[in-house]
């Protein structure tokens, strides 16, 4: 997979301060329910199509999983998809709740 790359935690942390990133949460419905990234998006199979249209391609996205190990995959199809910029969280929705455990 290519056309994304990986972004550190306090990189992500940046992007989400000057809310110039779409955080795009790819867990379990239950998991995000439960606690995610504020103003991240839910991704899902039932929702892809809607989510693809309604997102602007030149906004910077940063998709994110458990551990940042499923995340690659999103991310690589968001970059297929033509999004410009498209970033892999390492570590994770862990590693944002290790750094910025009142950030959720």
């Amino acid at each position: 997979m290519s056309g994304f790359l990986e972004i550190d935690v306090d990189d992500a942390q940046e992007h989400h301060r000057s809310e110039s990133a779409t955080f795009l949460d790819i867990r379990d419905p239950q998991s995000f329910s439960a606690s995610h990234i504020r103003g991240a998006v839910h991704l899902s199979d039932a929702n892809i199509e809607e989510v693809v249209a309604s997102l602007d391609p030149k906004r910077p996205l940063i998709v994110y999983c458990y551990h940042g190990n499923s995340s690659r995959g999103g991310a690589g199809y968001f970059s297929s998809q033509g999004f410009a910029e498209v970033y892999s969280l390492r570590g994770g929705y862990e590693a944002w709740c290790s750094s910025t455990p009142d950030d959720t």
